[in-house]
């Protein structure tokens, strides 16, 4: 077969892989109703780009996703389906590195089986159809490892401005994909200084990365301090960690359809990464340089949460382990590519895929972000102009603000409970309050509490002290599959006193 009908028949298969993945991942897109998380990105991106900068200071992330698809909802609307359709972008761009980086760097057999395993892990179905910026963290993680390679490889001064610039996108988006980021140029430094090679060209690149992200130092210190002092992540155990192992295989909130065939997974995963690398090291071929900085960097990076989260505070979760994602697959594709020629890698494909598709389908089959759609029918029948919400807890907060947000949306917030967003996201919509007294006489109010909530005692309290009077009683929402459910009852202003 001549060159040019190889490549031709090679860009029709990553097509039609392309296609065929970015389709699955927009299957069932706004089947679920969004979960706190997302109410919150939907909540910040309607502000001006100043604003979205101060909110984003004033939280715990960096603002490079809140703005870039604050511009892409000025274009397409802030609906489920847009604000998800963002996050599909996202993994359809790491999944097309293959056909670029990918490809220069380990050729048409890698790039093939990388794009292939982006689309089957279980887990980027999960947060391409979520409203946050983890598909675009992992993009630009990767893509740092890929043209960091490439630079180093090649000397080309092109690669080593997209490498600068994908190092930048990563700190500006998560901060574990800063992390990771930072995990690659110390591998990079070190896989250069090891080959001889000159380091003014990274130094170059990597120093005005870094010039470009002192304006968000400061930003950066404030959030630090604040996490440091607070924050709603649990400590690290053994069962986090296993979870934070298998989630490429697993979904959104570890809901596994078989604990012991994602750890499966997990393994044979593992067992293919180690074999490609000590192969290629075996035989000497350089592009194994790649494979142990994509694999060194998402270990270190899972190393570094974990070290950071016994020694100061917990801070390691399992969906921010996403940011690495592109990583992971890029050393599981090496593994698969250095079985063989074609029958083998083919076989590892496939052998992924199946481990894949059970829990692909398990998650397309269940819903795991709680019962508002179920809410919202309930409601809209009955709910009048001037009605507002009286929330006790964060999460119904965030929903209720997105899906009703033509009503207002009181927080109370006890005393002693500092909070872990910036509820300045919220508004207009959305405003903390000290007490139900604050709200007009003239309004009815839906009191509405969480399962599970932190504070299961502030409305009980008010409805004993007459301070809140019950008029229609509670009504609950929950889904078996889901940790999120609720109650909502029709209440009005009583006499405390009395």
């Amino acid at each position: 077969m001549d060159k040019k009908k190889h490549g031709l028949i090679f860009l029709i298969v990553w097509i039609v892989i392309m296609a065929a993945g970015t389709a699955l991942l927009f299957a069932g897109i706004t089947r679920e109703s969004l979960w706190y998380d997302e109410s919150y990105t939907a909540a910040i991106v309607k502000h001006s780009i100043p604003d979205i900068i101060g909110i984003t200071a004033g939280d715990s992330h960096p603002p490079l996703y809140y703005l870039t698809l604050h511009v892409f909802t000025l274009v397409f609307g802030n609906s489920v389906l847009a604000l998800r359709a963002f996050s599909v972008l996202g993994a359809a761009a790491l999944a097309a590195l293959g056909i670029g980086p990918v490809r220069r760097a380990l050729g048409e057999r890698f790039s093939i089986i990388y794009t292939v395993l982006v689309f089957a892990l279980p887990i980027t179905l999960s947060m391409a159809q979520e409203t946050r910026m983890y598909t675009w963290a992992a993009f630009w993680v990767t893509g740092s490892a890929l043209y960091g390679y490439l630079a180093y490889r090649d000397g080309k001064i092109s690669d080593w401005a997209l490498f600068g610039t994908c190092v930048l996108g990563a700190a500006y988006t998560h901060y574990y994909a800063l992390l990771a980021a930072a995990m690659i140029c110390v591998l990079l430094f070190i896989t250069m200084a090891a080959g001889k090679k000159k380091l003014k060209p990274f130094l170059i690149a990597a120093g005005i990365a870094a010039a470009g992200y002192v304006p968000w130092i400061f930003a950066l210190a404030g959030q630090v301090n604040r996490v440091t002092n607070s924050y709603w992540i649990p400590p690290v155990t053994g069962k986090v960690i296993r979870n934070v192992l298998v989630y490429p295989f697993s979904s959104k909130f570890s809901y596994d359809w078989s604990p012991v065939f994602v750890e499966l997974a997990f393994y044979a995963s593992a067992a293919l990464i180690l074999f490609g690398i000590i192969k290629s090291v075996i035989r000497r071929d350089g592009s194994v340089k790649l494979a142990a900085i994509a694999a060194g960097a998402y270990v270190l990076t899972i190393g570094a949460g974990v070290a950071a989260s016994f020694a100061i505070r917990p801070v390691l979760v399992e969906r921010y382990t996403v940011c690495v994602l592109g990583l992971f697959a890029l050393a599981l594709a090496y593994g698969i590519g250095s079985l063989g020629k074609k029958v083998l890698p083919a076989l590892g494909c496939a052998v992924m895929i199946a481990f894949s598709v059970p829990q692909t389908n398990y998650a397309m089959a269940n819903r795991f972000n709680g019962p508002m759609t179920e809410a919202v029918g309930y409601l809209t029948p009955v709910i009048q102009p001037g009605d507002v919400f009286l929330h006790t807890d964060e999460h119904t907060f965030g929903t209720f603000c997105y899906y009703f947000p033509d009503h207002m949306n009181y927080y109370y917030e006890r005393e002693g409970f500092g909070g872990y967003s910036n509820y300045g996201a919220f508004e207009p919509e959305g405003a903390m309050i000290g007490s139900p007294g604050e709200i007009s006489a003239d309004r009815r109010i839906w009191l509405v509490q969480r399962f599970g909530a932190p504070d299961s005692v502030t409305a009980p309290k008010w409805l004993r002290s007459g301070e809140l009077k019950l008029v229609e009683a509670q009504k609950g929402f929950r889904i078996k599959t889901s940790w999120y459910g609720f109650t909502i009852s029709r209440v009005e202003k009583g006499d405390k006193s009395s």
